[in-house]
């Protein structure tokens, strides 16, 4: 059972036995009590130390109760302080209290009357401090929602995670990391720091050996004393280890720096929040991976289904998906994109499955009759992957690898821009594979014919742009045509076509 810690208490009233009195009556309370009678240490003590709740007299020689007040506002914003006289008015409690002050009490009063009035102010007090962590996390919750519900990148996320701790931890540097809970190495690192220096604090990485073996999900705090710009404080490097079915996943490192060697509890409690919720989405992330793994591997089981029924476009699928990786990279589509390529380009001849064999592996070139029937083949493949949210992204690469520039393709009929750059891109991969590429009627053609036919067709049949960057991409030997197709090529035609300048081509939407 955890234990609240013991609120800090400031006292000041110039007569001393005041404060002796006020003292032993709440003696029996979980405070640690400070009493002063000089003004002037109490501003002292104020400015160094950690302040709950601070009683003061309000009239106290050349200072004034409105001096603590000010002073202990500014140092601890979220402390009460309740102010003593024994000469009021209407005008002096209502000046108190728009200054900031809690409450106002008369003397001589009551201690009942005094220990209710604390008590009060205290709770007033874990409220407010409740509901501000309360909307902290809230508006976390809010970016947390958005993330699961639209796949924001798990780096991101854990960003996101760390400025929260930042913010509501009022930390000046946190880590993440993330481990494989098999051998308990770094799988990934995420961090936020004001510097270099407090940011190598969280960022050791011994400081995840002391949760190793353990499946308790308590933080682990450390506290050494500093001097901050003149004034003792604590800094604070709090460990909170990130479980995931009781076993380590993952650890959050904050490092703060506090008036006093306490971090209050409900700081601790959103450190558990966000931790659980780092949580949430590394098993979330883990299972899209495995989901998505299982997926691919079916997708390549169904091409590799569909190269079985024709030997000649064995290995098809996995060339073309090569060199449109290529041409992506070269027009710098980030990691996200390019395994989304891999996935469409291994996809977009899964239509085929349905064109009977006697079409998909004659040998004579096909009649108008079995011509219609092939070009099917992207509409039966959005069929086959349609409700599968995964493979959504694919979609442009089944649906439009067969349109072209000039807008004579099939299926839609699309023209330039129209055309989704995925379907632009995949054009050109699939052409020059299939004129390099064996056929049952023909050999393989040179590289030479097929670079011709793509600078011939250069702006009627493929977008002039992707042809432009492939063409860089055999210029610079990005891809191994030997290993691709068996044999050696003769790449010295690409002298006669101008070097082109890198640019990215239109970009266009998914469709739904």
């Amino acid at each position: 059972m955890r234990h609240e810690p013991r609120k800090r208490i400031l006292v000041v009233d110039d007569e001393e036995y005041i404060c002796k009195i006020i003292v032993e009556s709440l003696g029996e309370e979980n405070f640690d009590i400070a009493s002063f009678t000089d003004p002037r240490e109490a501003l002292d003590y104020i400015a160094a130390n950690p302040v709950d709740l601070a009683l003061t007299d309000l009239v106290m020689g050349q200072y004034s109760g409105l001096n603590i007040l000010e002073a202990t506002l500014e140092n601890h914003p979220d402390a009460i302080v309740i102010l003593m006289t024994a000469h009021p008015t209407v005008q002096t409690a209502i000046s108190v209290l728009k200054k900031g002050a809690y409450d106002f009490l008369v003397k001589p009063f009551k201690l009942e009357l005094l220990s209710a009035t604390i008590k009060r102010g205290l709770a007033h007090q874990k409220i407010a401090r409740d509901n501000l962590s309360l909307k902290g996390q809230l508006e976390f919750l809010k970016v947390a929602n958005a993330f699961f519900g639209s796949g924001l990148d798990l780096d991101k996320y854990l960003r996101l995670v760390l400025r929260s701790c930042n913010t509501e931890l009022s930390a000046r540097a946190s880590a993440v990391f993330e481990i494989d809970p098999k051998d308990g190495s770094t799988i990934r690192r995420v961090h936020e720091a004001v510097d270099d220096a407090e940011a190598d604090a969280v960022l050791d990485e011994s400081l995840i050996d002391q949760f190793r073996g353990s499946r308790s999900s308590a933080p682990a705090i450390t506290t050494e004393p500093v001097e901050v710009d003149g004034r003792q404080k604590s800094r604070i490097l709090i460990s909170q280890p990130i479980m995931i079915r009781k076993r380590l996943q993952g650890v959050i490192n904050v490092l703060t720096v506090f008036r006093s060697d306490q971090i209050p509890h409900g700081r601790l409690d959103v450190l558990s929040i966000l931790s659980n919720s780092a949580a949430s989405a590394i098993a979330n992330q883990n299972l899209y991976t495995d989901l998505k793994r299982s997926y691919l591997q079916a997708i390549r089981a169904l091409a590799s289904a569909i190269e079985a029924r024709d030997v000649y476009t064995a290995g098809h699928t996995d060339r073309v998906t090569r060199l449109a990786e290529q041409v992506a990279l070269f027009l710098g589509w980030d990691e996200r994109r390019i395994q989304t390529l891999q996935v469409g380009c291994t996809l977009h001849d899964i239509g085929k499955i349905g064109v009977p064999d006697a079409i998909l592996s004659k040998t004579d070139r096909l009649t108008e009759a079995e011509r219609k029937q092939m070009n099917k083949h992207p509409q039966l493949g959005l069929k086959i992957i349609r409700g599968v949210d995964l493979l959504r992204p694919a979609i442009p690469y089944l649906a439009s690898h067969h349109e072209r520039f000039d807008g004579g393709g099939y299926p839609r009929g699309l023209r330039g821009d129209e055309i989704p750059i995925e379907g632009r891109v995949l054009a050109v991969a699939d052409t020059f594979d299939a004129i390099m590429s064996d056929r049952p009627y023909r050999k393989g053609a040179p590289v030479a014919i097929a670079i011709k036919e793509l600078m011939d067709n250069r702006g009627t049949q493929f977008d002039p742009e992707i042809v432009d960057a492939f063409m860089e991409v055999l210029r610079t030997h990005k891809v191994d045509l030997q290993a691709l197709y068996g044999r050696e090529e003769d790449l010295s035609c690409l002298d006669d076509i101008p070097v082109r300048q890198e640019t990215a081509p239109a970009q266009t939407t998914v469709p739904g």
